[in-house]
């Protein structure tokens, strides 16, 4: 897995429009994840659409969601290149490019940004 290959699948996913189920801030990066490892962490509470439901699924604490879907898929804990890991204000999910470097979606896209908390990779 290298940064280059994580950044092309970044761009391919998050370059869709933003919209709440299909393309958000935690369902494109997840499935950034499917498309480099082969299997959706967010699989179990997919299907959700709109803000509110959204909302619904992540029951006021998108770490705790977070925590349980990462334990589910059986992903580790810590960083790594191709991981997903929780925004510091822990209102969305990011893909890692390479520890130091994370995508998360945006309203018109996508944005690095140079931290986050927590991750999990495969």
């Amino acid at each position: 897995m290298t940064p280059e290959h994580v950044l092309e699948t970044v761009e391919a996913v998050m370059s869709q429009p933003f919209e709440w189920g299909p393309c958000d801030c935690c369902s494109a990066s997840c499935d950034v994840f499917l498309r480099l490892w082969g299997f959706d962490p967010m699989a179990p509470v997919r299907g959700y659409i709109g803000p509110r439901q959204a909302l619904g699924v992540i029951g006021g604490d998108l770490g705790a969601l977070a925590d349980r879907l990462a334990a589910e898929a059986r992903l580790r804990p810590g960083h790594q290149t191709g991981g997903l890991a929780l925004s510091t204000d822990g209102r969305s999910l990011l893909i890692c490019i390479t520890p130091g470097q994370w995508a998360g979606k945006t309203r018109r896209g996508f944005a690095i940004l140079r931290s986050a908390a927590r991750g999990w990779h495969a």
